[in-house]
């Protein structure tokens, strides 16, 4: 989910419970505050907490609630997971540090994520993002954290699907979700159970055909609801990015709000390539079913 800000920076805790709303009645699943694309690097502590409080007060128990809660020390992420937990999130995604790079080894990631997983009260999923933190996890530090007890999966955004494919072919019955729609069918055949994926903030319907598709075996079907919705789920994570994202979900009726500083809003061209974008997906989605 994003988070929504107004033209000062401030959160719009409203419009991010609206948006909540409307994803129920769109059927989605589970949901994740505080991930990459709710701008978690630009929120402060007690913003982060009071928005897993916003969406666990809409999320019904029934419903996964995940809550992004990685930052650079063991230390902190250990003390953000346990608040999170406080507040009835029932796993949190932990990214890897990176400010480091040079000094981020297997040995660092492998104790850092056991202390994670050590002192949090809920499962911890692993997350791959390297687009972001520039430090692509290996499949065999994965593999090697799969053993915890209290690490629940993978949740990997990178689009390389030879690594999903390693992570579940090596370890027994390891949830791994994709981070990136414009490969979640072939990660998905490569084993992925799911996705957590930006095109939802802002066509929840469209990933929702896709996924469940997969999931009742129509393969074909899928396939071709991944080639319409590929353009767009690259334009609002590649092209345009978070800033892109926000226009598309107010074209799609949602309350996105603007970046905040130093990200800028979308320029006109850009509103403009992202509704031409969309209404060929809706059309395309439309014929189909």
């Amino acid at each position: 989910m994003v988070t929504p800000f107004d033209e000062t920076g401030m959160v719009r805790y409203d419009a991010f419970e609206r948006n909540v709303e409307e994803y129920l009645k769109a059927g989605l699943e589970g949901y994740l505050v505080l991930g990459s694309n709710g701008e978690s690097v630009y929120l402060e502590h007690s913003e982060k907490l009071k928005l897993i409080e916003a969406a666990r007060k809409r999320i019904p128990s029934s419903m996964t609630l995940l809550a992004g809660t990685g930052v650079e020390s063991t230390r902190a992420t250990i003390e953000l997971t346990k608040q999170a937990a406080e507040r009835g999130v029932d796993a949190v995604l932990v990214k890897n540090p990176f400010y480091f790079k040079s000094q981020m080894t297997f040995d660092v990631y492998l104790n850092h994520y056991t202390a994670v997983a050590e002192a949090s009260p809920v499962p911890v999923i692993i997350y791959n993002v390297p687009v972001f933190t520039g430090v692509p996890l290996q499949s065999r530090l994965v593999i090697e954290l799969a053993k915890h007890p209290n690490i629940g999966g993978l949740k990997d955004s990178s689009g390389d699907v030879k690594l999903i494919s390693e992570v579940v072919w090596n370890t027994d019955k390891f949830p791994v979700l994709a981070g990136a729609a414009p490969t979640l069918f072939p990660a998905m055949a490569a084993g992925a159970r799911g996705g957590i994926v930006a095109i939802a903030c802002a066509a929840p319907k469209a990933a929702l055909s896709l996924y469940r598709a997969f999931a009742a075996g129509d393969y074909k079907k899928a396939g071709v609801i991944q080639r319409i919705i590929a353009p767009a789920a690259g334009a609002v994570t590649e092209r345009y990015g978070i800033a892109g994202l926000k226009a598309a979900m107010e074209l799609e009726g949602f309350q996105a709000g603007v970046p905040r500083r130093p990200l800028l809003p979308l320029k006109p061209a850009g509103h403009e390539d992202l509704a031409q974008i969309f209404r060929r997906m809706n059309n395309e989605l439309a014929e189909l079913s």
